[in-house]
C-alpha cells in the first residue's frame, strides 16, 4: 500500500469516527430535548389542575427536601416562569442539534468526496456502500 492511500484510509477512518460522535450527541441532545417537552408539558398540566382549585386552597411548595406554604398565584407564577425556562431551554437545544445534524451531512459529504476520490480506498472498503 502507496502513502497515498496510507492517508486516505487515515483520514477516512477520521472522518467516519467524527460522523459517529456527532451522531451520539445528536441523539443526546434529542433527548434532552424530549424530557424538556415533557417536564414543561407537567408544568403546564399541573398549572391547569391547580386553577381550577379555589383561591383559599392552601398550597405548598417544595424547597429541596421541605415543603412551604405559598399564595396560589406565586404557585402558578412558578409554574409559568419554569414553563417559559423550559420552552427556552428547547428552543436552544433545538437549534443546536440543527447545526449538529448539518455539521454531520458536510462530514458525510466529505466522506463520500474522500471515497470518489480515491478509487483504492473504495476498493478497501469493498461492500460498504455509502450512501
Amino acid at each position: 500500500m502507496d502513502e497515498s492511500e496510507e492517508r486516505a484510509l487515515q483520514e477516512f477512518s477520521e472522518l467516519q469516527d467524527k460522523v459517529i460522535g456527532q451522531a451520539e450527541y445528536s441523539s443526546r441532545v434529542q433527548q434532552q430535548e424530549r424530557l424538556l417537552g415533557i417536564q414543561r408539558q407537567r408544568c403546564i398540566l399541573t398549572k391547569q389542575e391547580l386553577q381550577a382549585m379555589p383561591d383559599q386552597t392552601i398550597m405548598y411548595k417544595s424547597i429541596g427536601r421541605a415543603y412551604f406554604c405559598s399564595p396560589k398565584p406565586d404557585v402558578l407564577k412558578e409554574l409559568d416562569d419554569k414553563a417559559a425556562q423550559m420552552e427556552g431551554d428547547a428552543k436552544s437545544l433545538r437549534e443546536q442539534r440543527e447545526a449538529l445534524d448539518k455539521k454531520m451531512k458536510d462530514t458525510e459529504a466529505q466522506l463520500r468526496e474522500l471515497i470518489g476520490q480515491s478509487p483504492a480506498l473504495a476498493r478497501r472498503l469493498g461492500a460498504v456502500k455509502i450512501q
